[in-house]
């Protein structure tokens, strides 16, 4: 079964993932406390996603 969790504490338990999709570990450390996580699952985890709102733009770090 899929599900998608809301991360709200400890994201940077994901950094390993978040490296693959931004290599700069300080840019990360910019975006990451501030922005929304969510996590895919299928039995195991798949994906992390954040999302940031800066100067009413949207970014977003995905893997899949």
């Amino acid at each position: 079964m899929v599900t998608i969790k809301h991360i709200t504490e400890n994201k940077k338990q994901f950094l390993d993932l978040l490296l693959l999709a931004d290599e700069q570990e300080d840019m990360i450390d910019k975006y990451l406390p501030q922005g929304d996580m969510f996590a895919l699952y299928d039995g195991d985890l798949k994906s992390p996603t954040t999302t940031t709102t800066q100067c009413s733009m949207v970014s977003y770090s995905l893997l899949i």
